[in-house]
């Protein structure tokens, strides 16, 4: 499906959804000083006024950095013809009512800071903001071990294969490292043009869409995770790729899980030597590959879904509290 008819669908849905929820809770009672309000953008813009007449507090989750991210691409389709298969452009009608809601709304929940950043371009107060990372519901199972450093370097890419994630950049690293004994192997969707796969150097290896039952052997055949991505809105593969020791090279703009040196390596978006250079550094010492990955396996433990649920209710409490008089949050009193 093709962004304008995609975008065309999320506000068809999003309209006949949050319509049934505001007939829903217009048959039960609600406390503004005990229920709040948690909707995904694009679902709740014909809901926000029944919920401030009740003042009922609003929180809006925004998945992704919404303009800038489109702007970001439709940049990268111009730098690399011929790559990316469909035009990237969202219609005007999804833009306005993502935007909408965002006004309507007591505060935007963002999984970043670069979402937040890209927030505030586009005209979202800087204070109505808060930024909850994304959390991972870790397996119950034995304790993974740090990776064996030894053998060929295998750097895993996984997720949708588009200019978006950065792939000309790493298809460019693999190039400049063509005579290190380095394997780059891409797991997922392609969303590329044929001629642009045809021009990856021999030393990329394409598994194709990878089935979640799979996932965790494909995780463990690595060493280091690569996600050279333009925007992404957080990017959970970083935790996945942790959770089973890897290190992980990635840029700025996406979720800040990574500590550079400590448990992987950021690096400028669009930059394929700074890219090389890292997983290089990685090749030529291992032992830094071991404790970067004994590193991921600890940095982990820290995006469980208990954190991730104490984190919003501390924060959206704290924006609550924030407000000069509580009309359209928990109560309706002046904030002492």
């Amino acid at each position: 499906m093709y962004p304008d008819e995609l975008s065309r669908e999320f506000c068809r849905f999003g309209r006949w959804y949050a319509l049934r929820i505001r007939r829903h809770l217009e048959k039960i009672e609600i406390d503004p000083d005990r229920d709040c309000f948690f909707g995904f953008n694009t679902n709740c813009l014909e809901l926000m006024d029944l919920l401030k007449e009740r003042r009922v507090f609003t929180v809006i989750d925004q998945i992704d950095p919404a303009r800038v991210e489109e702007e970001m691409v439709l940049e990268e389709m111009e730098r690399w013809p011929g790559w990316a298969k469909a035009p990237a452009r969202m219609t005007e009608e999804y833009w306005k009512r993502i935007e909408a809601e965002w006004k309507a709304a007591d505060t935007v929940l963002v999984n970043s800071e670069w979402s937040q950043q890209a927030l505030v371009r586009q005209g979202v107060p800087f204070e109505k903001i808060i930024v909850v990372p994304l959390a991972l519901e870790l397996p119950h199972q034995d304790a993974p071990q740090p990776v064996n450093p030894l053998g060929t370097l295998k750097v895993l890419w996984l997720g949708s294969v588009v200019i978006r994630k950065g792939i000309q950049y790493l298809v460019e690293a693999a190039r400049l490292l063509g005579n290190q004994d380095i394997e780059f192997v891409l797991a997922g969707p392609l969303a590329i043009s044929r001629q642009a796969v045809q021009s990856f150097p021999r030393n990329i290896t394409l598994l194709g869409r990878i089935t979640r039952d799979r996932l965790g052997q494909v995780y463990k055949q690595a060493h280091v995770f690569v996600l050279p991505t333009i925007s992404d809105g957080f990017a959970i593969t970083q935790l996945e790729a942790m959770a089973h020791g890897l290190p992980v090279v990635t840029t700025p703009n996406c979720g800040r899980v990574v500590t550079s040196g400590v448990d992987g390596f950021i690096v400028p978006a669009r930059d394929s030597q700074a890219l090389a250079d890292a997983l290089a550094t990685l090749n030529d010492d291992r032992k830094l590959l071991r404790e970067m990955s004994h590193n991921a396996l600890q940095r982990v433990k820290g995006y469980d879904l208990p954190s991730n649920a104490k984190l919003i209710n501390q924060l959206a409490r704290s924006q609550r509290d924030s407000l000069p008089i509580k009309e359209s949050a928990w109560g309706s009193k002046p904030v002492p």
